[in-house]
């Protein structure tokens, strides 16, 4: 796996926004990370009641996890 830290960036960051908001519901994207410890691409989408979901995605695009932070659960 790949370990940059750095932003998504381009058609993969459009890719994964919507995939990210889809599994959410909706919200906003607040940061993305290329090569996160626990996939190819995380996605941090503040959602309306403002808590924040950090959305796993691997290299298809596709949703392999997520976490609502502070909540400690892996949906």
């Amino acid at each position: 796996m790949i370990t940059t830290d750095a932003p998504i960036t381009g058609a993969d960051l459009e890719q994964t926004s919507a995939a990210a908001l889809a599994r959410t519901g909706g919200g906003r994207v607040t940061e993305t990370e290329v090569g996160d410890e626990e996939s190819r691409y995380e996605v941090e989408v503040t959602v309306d009641d403002g808590s924040q979901v950090d959305v796993q995605l691997d290299e298809r695009f596709e949703v392999v996890g997520s976490e609502r932070e502070g909540s400690g659960e892996d949906n």
